[in-house]
């Protein structure tokens, strides 16, 4: 029931990223679009969903590809992880600063940081 209402969640979202036109989000739901500006002038658009239920999520740009993730825990600001394990992008934000890592499929599964020290643009736009 979870997974299938965070794909449904997701699944807005990126119809919302793509320019359809939808309906505001439900009430208590807030849905914030920030791009981030890492290293080698990388930006990455993320747009994290928050539900009136207490779940998150994040979505995304990176490698050409929009990547829907889930929140997980952590012990000091916000960690998301792709809902897709074959596609397994960590997003870790604190204090408007992320780090993107990856998580390789193999027997190692190692961690590899992809960007660190990206920054959230401040003109980015919240939607309620």
């Amino acid at each position: 029931m979870m997974k299938s209402l965070a794909l449904m969640t997701v699944s807005a979202s990126l119809l919302m990223q793509a320019g359809a036109a939808l309906a505001q989000p439900a009430g208590g739901d807030t849905i914030q679009k920030i791009d981030y500006y890492c290293e080698r002038n990388i930006v990455i658009p993320v747009t994290y969903i928050n539900t009136a239920a207490g779940t998150s999520f994040a979505v995304i740009n990176v490698d050409g590809k929009q990547v829907s993730m889930t929140q997980a825990t952590s012990g000091s600001g916000a960690r998301y992880i792709a809902i897709d394990e074959q596609d397994s992008y960590r997003w870790h934000e604190k204090a408007g600063e992320a780090v993107l890592s990856y998580l390789e499929a193999d027997d190692s599964a190692k961690e590899q940081t992809l960007l660190t020290q990206c920054r959230a643009d401040d003109l980015s736009e919240d939607e309620n």
